[in-house]
Order: structure tokens, then sequence, then C-alpha cells
């Protein structure tokens, strides 16, 4: 499965199963951390991989680029499902307490958590706008001149 492929499973998985309030939410939300984890380390494991390849052959850094680059929203959605477990965890406890202040106390934590899975569904498009745009290639850079050996040292020096 190329990354790409990998990434749009993955986000269709988070699109077909919501994070909602209560105990299956709060599963569901450590489902999605554990599926960006896995993903992000499948990400710089590839790039590991064509960054050797890239040293070995002088083949393309796009790949090696467009993993890393596509890991650095991956991580944002990671940060941002972390941060929605905390208003999660509080709308999950049952709440005996019905009063207005109550009430506005759990508004502000359905927005807190609206926002976070907002803020992590708009990373993972991030990611995959990322990974799909091509970078530009980018020349080798010239070869450093061979080192001088401790022989054409002295021989230069003689010479003078």
């Amino acid at each position: 499965m190329t990354p790409a492929a990998a990434l749009d499973a993955v986000i269709a998985d988070v699109h077909s199963h919501p994070v909602d309030v209560g105990p299956g939410g709060f599963f569901t939300a450590l489902r999605h951390i554990d599926l960006l984890s896995h993903l992000a380390l499948r990400f710089a494991g590839d790039a590991h991989y064509h960054l050797d390849s890239a040293h070995e052959t002088g083949c393309a850094w796009h790949p090696v680029e467009a993993l890393t680059n596509a890991a650095v929203p991956l991580s944002r959605a990671q940060y941002h499902y972390a941060q929605a477990m905390v208003p999660l965890a509080t709308l999950s406890k049952p709440n005996p307490d019905t009063s207005t202040a109550a009430r506005l106390h759990d508004i502000e934590h359905h927005c807190a958590l609206r926002m976070h899975l907002h803020a992590a569904a708009h990373s993972l498009d991030e990611a995959r706008s990322t990974l799909r745009t091509p970078t530009p290639t980018r020349l080798p850079s010239p070869a450093a001149p061979p080192p001088v050996t401790t022989s054409e040292k002295t021989t230069s020096r003689r010479a003078h």
C-alpha cells in the first residue's frame, strides 16, 4: 500500500467512526491516535528507507521530502486528538448536576472537543495534500573536491 493510500484509509476510517461523547467516544479517540501513530511511524520508516537509497544511488529526494513533510500535519492531528481527550473525559463522566452553570460548563467542553476534532481533521487534510503535492526536484549539489592527500601536499610544496 502506498503512503497516500494508507493515509486515505486512515482518513476514511476516522470519518466513518466519529468521536462522540461517552465511553465509546473515548475509545474511538484512542483508536484514532493509535492509527495516526502507526501511520507516522510508517512514514518515518519509509522516509528512512528512501533516504538510505538516495545516499547510495543518488536517486531523487522527493519521497523523503514528501513523507517527512506529511508527517508534520500528521503529528499535529495526533496532538489535537490528545487535546480532545480532556473535554471528552469530562463530558463522559455522569453528571447529575443539571444547573445552568453545569450546562454552560458542558457547552464549553463540547466546544473545545469539536474545535480539537475539527483541527485534527484539517491537519489530516493538510497531510493528504502535502503528500500528493509534488515537491520540486532539486539538483544534486556539486561534488566537493577530493581531499588532498599527504603525498599531494608534499609534491605541491616541492613545486614552490
